[in-house]
């Protein structure tokens, strides 16, 4: 693979094409916000995800999915450029329920 490009070595990959739904448990927790959504928005920006992909996060805390945005903006800005970072927030959701084995909250 010296001096290929990662993101055409993959575009043609059949799973570059397909939809993919990422669930983060814990999303308003400090990994979330530290390790997790900056690690996917970098495989985001790397075209390392499907260009259909959703991200959903889950927790106990309330909150819509724009305050979700909101929350995790810090922890990402400057990281990418500003349109790649908007596209990747665009794309990420928030449930919320009173625990982990609250059936009806992940639905």
């Amino acid at each position: 693979m010296s001096g290929e490009n990662p993101i055409t070595h993959v575009s043609h990959e059949a799973w570059t094409r397909e939809g993919l739904a990422v669930m983060v448990v814990g999303a308003s927790g400090d990994l979330a916000k530290k390790k997790t959504y900056p690690s996917l928005l970098s495989l985001f920006a790397g075209s390392l995800l499907p260009k259909d992909v959703a991200i959903y996060g889950y927790a106990r805390s309330r909150m819509t999915d724009g305050e979700l945005r909101e929350r995790l903006r810090p922890y990402l800005a400057g990281k990418q450029e500003e349109a790649v970072l908007e596209d990747f927030l665009s794309r990420c959701y928030y449930q919320s329920g009173s625990g982990y084995g609250d059936i009806d909250g992940w639905k």
